[in-house]
């Protein structure tokens, strides 16, 4: 059975936290990896080192990157990646605090598929949680993104 799998780059630990807390509050059934600087968003996606291991580190269905990253930006992980042909169709989201117009432009210029301004407040990653699986995750189906419908104690589906 395949899952969705959300890869987010993000070095603030707050902020992994409240999106971890917005899919689990909207019952979203996906794989959050999470790595939190430049260098290991490549190992991730590379599949190297530590993240050699594709059961325990699979490949996403869509990548979060956020701009500010240690060891290389989010910019240098997004043309990295823009240059290899195997990652040519993955949906990459820019998802920065950043709403400078040269930070969308060079999103936009090295291949990101959208930007998104990080929410003000942690209570409103849930609606950036319902946009990643309504808009991203849902055009690239897989199995379980959202819980299973109710089933009565026949086995049957719950109208």
């Amino acid at each position: 059975m395949t899952q969705h799998v959300l890869l987010y780059v993000e070095d603030e630990k707050g902020d992994v936290f409240f999106m971890r807390h917005a899919f689990q509050h909207i019952g979203a059934s996906i794989v959050l990896q999470i790595t939190t600087t430049g260098p290991e968003a490549i190992a991730y996606l590379s599949g190297t080192g530590t993240y050699a291991d594709r059961m325990m580190h699979p490949l996403p269905t869509v990548l979060l990157l956020d701009i500010n990253l240690p060891g290389c930006s989010g910019f240098d992980v997004l043309k990295w990646l823009r240059e290899r042909p195997e990652f040519k169709s993955l949906p990459v989201i820019m998802f920065s605090s950043s709403t400078r117009p040269e930070d969308v432009q060079k999103a936009r210029e090295l291949g990101a598929t959208d930007y998104r301004e990080k929410p003000a407040s942690g209570l409103d990653f849930s609606e950036v949680a319902e946009e990643l699986l309504r808009k991203w995750m849902n055009e690239h189906p897989a199995a379980s993104i959202l819980p299973a419908p109710a089933t009565s104690p026949s086995g049957r589906r719950a109208k």
